[in-house]
């Protein structure tokens, strides 16, 4: 292809590998930017960078010296970045402005409230004087959330104003830019989550990626199954894709994969809880290519260059439908790692399990409740919906982290 893609990530992430490994598989020299404390070299780009993923001047820099004809941001703290790196040198990508909406959560409330989707009250705040005089303009349930941050991190629901103080010095903490987002907690929130990776190129957006999301209920907040495939009635098909797709075209966005989280409230309305501006976490693009057969990291390379065959090949093509589960491996008790234990009769359905750092034995773990990534994660290729269902049912029996004793 004789192409140069610049990708940037806020560490050695799965994502920033894959994407580097199918641009290798398809002749696109690589550049690689990684933090400065991490060995750049692992990342396996024709070259690499140690820079700070937010630092937009010194990323354009590098982009112009390196040439480049396509840039992806994999991470939260650097989808900007290479947002305003494209719209500077003329490259495919998305308005800086509609991915700033996407990544700050109060400015994303705002976003849905101009696109007429279903939204709660809220409303950001760094000073907590400022929080105890507008909280009492809100209804209790409420939700603590850093504006600028991923994963889940520093989350905490409220019943009451009793711990106020010790959530918000918790989001602060984990937000970006000390900014804390607090809204009206939907209190149907199920412990089930309509979860997708969509793709946007144009008008046009590819829906293979979505699955459902099942959380433990000690833990409401912290994603650990992913189960495909989704059956909806066509009601509910409509509502969620009439919602994200308003919310999209009122923020600009017009490539890209992005990651979209929400659930149905009682009356039905797909509640939007985030719309990251980058692929989900862990191993989420192999899942579905296991699932629908789509390689969405082959997808996000080749548009990101301006090469549209890839697209061109899968849009019309009849998908797979694979029944799937993943499982984020935490323990529910802090300690040293032993080994992770999966049953062997349900052995022959794993697909791949992925080691994460610090979940190797001899690794000291925290439990679940801290915030902290899984030990790992198993993926599973299932024979029949009844067989994922059983399985997904008794999961914490049939998969766990054996500690040292």
């Amino acid at each position: 292809m004789n192409k140069t893609i610049m990708i940037i990530s806020s560490s050695l992430d799965v994502r920033l590998l894959t994407a580097v490994k199918e641009a290798k598989k398809l002749g696109i020299r690589t550049v690689a930017c990684v933090r400065e404390e991490d060995d750049g070299s692992l990342a396996n780009a024709d070259i690499y960078y140690n820079v700070n993923g937010k630092d937009t001047d010194k990323l354009l820099s590098i982009a112009k010296k390196e040439n480049i004809d396509g840039i992806l941001g994999v991470w939260d703290k650097s989808a900007l970045s290479a947002a305003i790196i494209a719209d500077k040198l003329g490259l495919a990508g998305n308005p800086p402005d509609s991915i700033r909406a996407l990544l700050e959560k109060g400015h994303f409330r705002r976003l849905q409230k101009e696109a007429g989707v279903f939204c709660p009250n809220a409303f950001e705040t760094n000073s907590t004087k400022k929080l105890t005089e507008k909280i009492a303009k809100l209804r209790f349930p409420i939700i603590m959330k850093p504006v600028l941050c991923s994963s889940s991190f520093g989350q905490t629901v409220l019943y009451n104003d009793n711990e106020l103080i010790p959530a918000f010095k918790k989001a602060a903490a984990h937000s970006e830019n000390d900014v804390v987002c607090v809204e009206e907690f939907i209190e149907d929130s199920p412990l089930l989550i309509l979860e997708s990776d969509i793709f946007v190129i144009g008008d046009d957006i590819i829906w293979d990626g979505m699955h459902w999301d099942h959380r433990f209920p000690e833990t409401p907040l912290r994603p650990v199954l992913a189960a495909y495939p989704v059956t909806l009635d066509k009601n509910r098909e409509t509502e969620f894709k009439t919602s994200v797709k308003k919310v999209l075209q009122t923020a600009g966005v017009r490539l890209g994969e992005f990651n979209v989280e929400g659930f149905f409230t009682k009356e039905g309305k797909y509640f939007i809880i985030e719309i990251n501006p980058r692929p989900a976490g862990y191993y989420s693009q192999e899942e579905i290519e296991l699932h629908c057969g789509i390689n969405l990291s082959k997808l996000l390379v080749t548009t990101a260059v301006g090469d549209m065959s890839y697209y061109d090949e899968i849009k019309n093509n009849k998908r797979l439908r694979r029944f799937v589960l993943s499982y984020a491996v935490f323990s529910f008790s802090p300690g040293i790692v032993d080994h992770i234990h999966i049953d062997p009769s349900i052995q022959c359905y794993l697909s791949a399990f992925h080691i994460f750092p610090g979940g190797n034995p001899g690794d000291h773990i925290e439990d679940i409740h801290a915030d902290n990534r899984p030990v790992g994660m198993a993926i599973f290729n299932l024979p029949s919906e009844e067989v994922l269902t059983k399985i997904r049912l008794n999961i914490r029996e049939l998969v766990y982290v054996v500690l040292m004793s």
